[in-house]
C-alpha cells in the first residue's frame, strides 16, 4: 500500500505542485486549503506525512497525535523570527520558510515513508476524504434500516453530535429523508433559498451551513441508504460537480450494503 500524505496550503498552486512531486515519489496525497479541513482528516486518518503552510495542524498534532510530529513538515512565509521561534518549540518537526527548495520536501517525505509504521485503513476512509478533499465541511453515510436510517460512519461533526438524531424516520421533512423516500439526488445550492425546509433554517445558520447534497445509494432498484455533505457556502452544483458527488456516494454504497448483507444473515441465521 502506498504511503498516504496531506497537503494543506491555501494557494492552488503550491498544494499541486506538491501533489505532483509526491506522487512521484510514491506517495497518493490528500490536497486540502484550510486547516478546518485538515483537522477534519487527521481526526480520522493516521497519515504518513503531513505538509502545513502554518503550526494550527502542528497545535493539533502535538496534542492528539505527538508521535506524528517527526511526520510533519511547516512551509510557512513566515518572517525569520516566528520561524525560529517555531523551531523552538517545534523541535521534531522540519520547518522551511517558502520559497523552499524542492530536495527539502523529497528529504523529509522519504524519511517518512522509510519510517512509517505499518497501517491498515479502514473501509470507510475512502469515503471520508473523498469528501473532504471535495470540498464538503462534513459528511454522512446512512443505511436504511426498514423505515429508518442509521449512521454507518461520518466525518466533520463534533463527537455526539449525529447521535441524537438517529435512528430518523424517512417520514421526517429533511432532505436526506427525501432522497430516500424519492430515490432521487437533492441539491441546496444555498439554504437562503430553500423554502421547503423551513425547520432546518435556524439549525443549518448556527452551524454555518451554506449549502447541502445528498445521493440516495441505490442497488438493483432498491434504495439502501444515502450519503449527504454540508458545505460552508453556497454551490453552484454543475453537473461535473454533481457527477463527483453521485460517484462519491456510489463507492460508498458497498458500506452499506454490506452492512445491511450481514444484518440480513445474522437475522435469518442463514
Amino acid at each position: 500500500m502506498k504511503p498516504l500524505a496531506l497537503v494543506i496550503d491555501q494557494d492552488a498552486g503550491t498544494r499541486k505542485l506538491l501533489e505532483v512531486l509526491l506522487t512521484r515519489f510514491g506517495y497518493e496525497v490528500d490536497r486540502v486549503a484550510d486547516s478546518e479541513s485538515a483537522l477534519a482528516l487527521l481526526e480520522r486518518i493516521d497519515y504518513d506525512f503531513i505538509l502545513s503552510e502554518n503550526e494550527h495542524v502542528a497545535k493539533w498534532v502535538a496534542v492528539h497525535r505527538p508521535h506524528a510530529l517527526q511526520r510533519l513538515m511547516i512551509l510557512s512565509s513566515a518572517t525569520e523570527a516566528q520561524l525560529e521561534r517555531m523551531k523552538r518549540e517545534w523541535l521534531h518537526v522540519r520547518i522551511v520558510r517558502k520559497p523552499f527548495e524542492l530536495a527539502d520536501v523529497i528529504e523529509a517525505s522519504q524519511d517518512a515513508a522509510l519510517n512509517r509504521a505499518p497501517r491498515e485503513p479502514r473501509q470507510d476512509e475512502l469515503f471520508w476524504r473523498r469528501s473532504i478533499v471535495s470540498g464538503a465541511k462534513s459528511g454522512v453515510l446512512l443505511r436504511r434500516q426498514g423505515d429508518f436510517l442509521e449512521i454507518v460512519t461520518s466525518i466533520g461533526y463534533p463527537a455526539g453530535a449525529l447521535e441524537g438524531w438517529f435512528p430518523l424516520s424517512v417520514s421526517e421533512p429533511y432532505p436526506i429523508c427525501a432522497a430516500v423516500r424519492q430515490g432521487q439526488p437533492v441539491w441546496v445550492a444555498s439554504i437562503r433559498n430553500a423554502p421547503e425546509y423551513p425547520l432546518l433554517a435556524t439549525i443549518w445558520l448556527t452551524n454555518q451551513t451554506g449549502s447541502l447534497a445528498v445521493a440516495p445509494l441505490i442497488r438493483d432498484g432498491v434504495v439502501l441508504g444515502a450519503a449527504g455533505w454540508a458545505f460552508r457556502d453556497s454551490q453552484r452544483f454543475t453537473d461535473a460537480e454533481k457527477r463527483n458527488w453521485l460517484a462519491i456516494g456510489e463507492a460508498a454504497t458497498a458500506l452499506v450494503e454490506g452492512e445491511t448483507s450481514a444484518e440480513s444473515t445474522s437475522q435469518t441465521g442463514a
